[in-house]
């Protein structure tokens, strides 16, 4: 039996928000429920669900008081910020519908945050595939263990610890986006010099996108979500330039055999790169390396059509103050 580590907890929040996770909230809850640590109080902030989330919600607070529920429809940020406002305690722990905490997830969040003194605790999140392609899809949008830069490591929402101070300081979470606004929101805390820990050990498991539609949203959330929030990372202009190159290849050098060795050569290279991570469903690594890739271009150029569209409101708007001022 694993050891339990030698620390005095401070009282602790934990907010999730939900929307539509009804076959998922009953084993977050649980899990959550068992924590070595358990939380004071666990806030659920549902953002309108209408698939019987909210009547699982309150048949799970009959056996467990420290479930408080509230309901607030809007997105993600939208709910992060209502719940950690809601919150009694200081420090505050958030994870994902979606997402399975390992018993001593909790716990181990509380001791980076008391032995290294740090505002903010970075846990880890793994994939728990449960078919072939959600395995494959696990590398496409995770870390994996071997790639983990321990000093770089940014929180995400799967799993993370802050207190409310700094929440407040950095502003909370950006409201008007809906997606990737936890990478948004942790790469304030960074600017601002907040100190980040990474806590390997402060685990979740992920339930992945188990087709290509869910897969495809996915990616093409976190590419539009990205641009939108003036954040530009080297592999997707890599992705453009990869696509550019090639078609201006063959332009000048129309040739079918060609084409279908490039074609070829690139999948090849799709299976490789993570073959290692993927026992069961690596047949599915050339499919989703192309899937994303589209997925990547469109939702980076839907990006750049909010951000025009956001500027030019936000002109507008000024025009009109001026000439009513």
């Amino acid at each position: 039996m694993k050891k339990s580590l030698q620390i005095n907890p401070p009282q602790t929040s934990v907010v999730v928000t939900v929307l539509n996770e009804v076959g998922t909230v009953a084993k977050l809850v649980m899990a959550l429920r068992r924590q070595t640590i358990p939380p004071h109080e666990l806030i659920i902030v549902d953002g309108g669900s209408s698939d019987g989330t909210l009547e699982e919600l309150h048949r799970l607070s009959k056996d467990f008081p420290a479930l408080i529920i509230l309901e607030k429809p809007g997105n993600r940020s939208v709910g992060r910020n209502t719940g950690i406002k809601a919150a009694a305690n200081e420090i505050i722990a958030i994870t994902d519908a979606g997402c399975v905490p390992h018993r001593d997830w909790l716990e181990h969040l509380l001791a980076a945050h008391i032995l290294q003194k740090a505002d903010v605790v970075a846990g880890y999140y793994q994939g728990k595939a449960e078919s072939p392609i959600a395995e494959a899809v696990i590398p496409y949008t995770l870390v994996m263990p071997d790639r983990i830069d321990a000093d770089n490591f940014l929180p995400a929402t799967r799993s993370m610890l802050l207190t409310k101070n700094i929440w407040k300081k950095v502003g909370g979470f950006d409201e008007k986006m809906s997606d990737n606004e936890d990478f948004e929101f942790a790469r304030r805390l960074r600017k601002s010099g907040t100190m980040i820990v990474f806590a390997r050990e402060a685990v979740v498991d992920w339930l992945p996108r188990t087709n290509l539609k869910q897969f495809w949203q996915m990616i093409y959330r976190f590419a539009r979500g990205d641009v939108f929030a003036g954040i530009i990372r080297p592999k997707a202009i890599l992705i453009f330039v990869r696509y550019l190159l090639t078609a201006v290849i063959l332009i000048f050098l129309p040739n079918l055999i060609l084409a279908l060795t490039l074609l070829f050569i690139y999948l090849l290279w799709a299976v490789a790169k993570n073959y290692r991570y993927v026992e069961r469903g690596w047949y599915w690594l050339p499919v989703l390396q192309v899937v994303s890739d589209a997925a990547v271009m469109l939702g980076s150029l839907a990006g750049v059509c909010n951000s025009l569209i956001k500027n030019n409101q936000v002109s507008l708007s000024k025009k009109l103050w001026r000439r009513t001022s």
